[in-house]
């Protein structure tokens, strides 16, 4: 059986560039010659360009881990253990494995081995051996979508139910499955993300849907719980339609692994308020001060994002991802760390101040935002945590939880 050696890479179905892996388990990226010369191209990432906002065409070979843009692209964790082994391919192996799950990508890039359909000798085996992979890899696509939690997009049945692709390409809802380690989590994020919206936070359409009504579920996945927790992609629109979207993971050039660790809400600020304008700005700081009041531990480098609405000029993406961790893990604290600290209890008047001062970004927007938003949560807690669907263990949790926050002390 033939070698796949190289990968078209698209952006809105327009080739730009190939994957090629060059022998001895590294691969290459390299944009093409008209992606080079159009004064009109679209945006495919931060990361690709200069100090100056040039393009960046010179690109080192990466061995057995693709480079950090396109590895991002590709699910982490249990997820891709999982995917990995429906596509046949090693996980480690992730030139093979963005072969595998190229079709449905987030955002607007596609990868696909269109010159060499044959499936590659080499994708099972570890790194280094050769075993042959013959496998099924649509079942994959099902599940393509970059995370750790067991998610896969669905589409819109004719009754208004929800209805896994057969094929696994397309679909414009993304469903989330009961937790393997954390209870109810669907009705945790359910929770967040509507109560989210109650502040203004721009979320998209969500909704907490019966697992046993989604229609076409994958054999040998555990249901859980009762209940999915589903949501709009916004990098789709109703017609299908692609639209471009970066996590700040592939915006700083780093690895998922180091998602935790390689940059800061001070690093995020200033990309923001470069790329876009007061309007996204307020939205950062409304986001991050709502993470805050409810405890989410886990707002990491890739649960933030940029859209390409234009296909060239990067915006805050809509709001995903919000659950209050400290319900599970009792003392978590932020993902990231503001400008100097981490603990929830670090964000307070001086850290934002700081934050703004360190970061250009104008200080009573900064600040008006934030005790806004602490005002409309604290308005909107009392009067609609107790008929969200959160775990009475989640609901008690952000009770204390509010009651150790200097930023909600300063608003009384």
């Amino acid at each position: 059986m033939a070698d796949v050696s190289t990968l078209a890479v698209r952006l809105y179905d327009e080739p730009i560039g190939t994957l090629t892996h060059v022998g001895g388990e590294r691969t290459l990226f390299a944009f093409n010659e008209a992606h080079i010369n159009d004064p009109n191209r679209s945006t495919l990432s931060l990361s690709f360009k200069d100090t100056f906002g040039q393009l960046l065409t010179d690109f080192k070979p990466y061995r057995i881990k693709l480079m950090p843009f396109f590895s991002n692209l590709l699910p982490e964790g249990y997820l891709r253990q999982y995917l990995a082994g429906m596509a046949g391919v090693h996980p480690e192996r992730e030139f093979f494995l963005l072969r595998a799950l190229g079709q449905d990508l987030p955002g607007a890039v596609t990868v696909t081995a269109e010159d060499d359909p044959a499936w590659p000798e080499r994708s099972r085996a570890e790194p280094g051996g050769d075993d042959a992979a013959p496998t099924a890899v649509e079942h994959a696509l099902r599940f393509s979508l970059a995370g750790v939690q067991l998610k896969f997009s669905a589409v819109t049945n004719a009754p208004g139910g929800l209805t896994i692709p057969a094929r696994g390409v397309g679909g414009d809802w993304i469903v989330k499955l009961p937790s393997r380690d954390f209870r109810h989590m669907p009705e945790n994020e359910f929770s967040m993300m509507t109560l989210a919206r109650m502040v203004g936070i721009d979320v998209p359409a969500i909704d907490l849907v019966d697992v046993s009504s989604i229609e076409n579920l994958p054999e040998g996945i555990g249901h859980l719980g009762s209940k999915a927790f589903i949501i709009k992609r916004f990098d789709r629109t109703d017609n299908g339609r692609k639209i471009h979207i970066e996590d700040f993971a592939q915006v700083f050039g780093v690895y998922p692994e180091a998602k935790y660790e390689k940059a800061s809400y001070r690093s995020l600020a200033r990309v923001i308020a470069t790329e876009s304008g007061d309007d996204d700005i307020a939205e950062f700081i409304r986001r991050a001060t709502f993470n805050v009041l409810i405890g989410n531990g886990d707002m990491h480098l890739k649960n933030w994002s940029l859209v390409y609405r234009d296909r060239k000029h990067a915006e805050l993406s809509p709001a995903y991802d919000f659950v209050s961790t400290i319900a599970y893990i009792p003392g978590d604290r932020s993902a990231l760390a503001f400008s100097r600290g981490k603990e929830f209890s670090d964000y307070t008047v001086d850290e934002l101040e700081h934050l703004a001062a360190k970061t250009a970004l104008p200080r009573n927007l900064v600040m008006d935002t934030a005790q806004e938003t602490v005002a409309l949560f604290m308005q909107r807690w009392v009067s609609e945590k107790n008929h969200l669907p959160m775990d009475r263990d989640v609901r008690a949790a952000i009770d204390r939880h509010l009651e150790t926050l200097p930023i909600v002390a300063a608003s009384h």
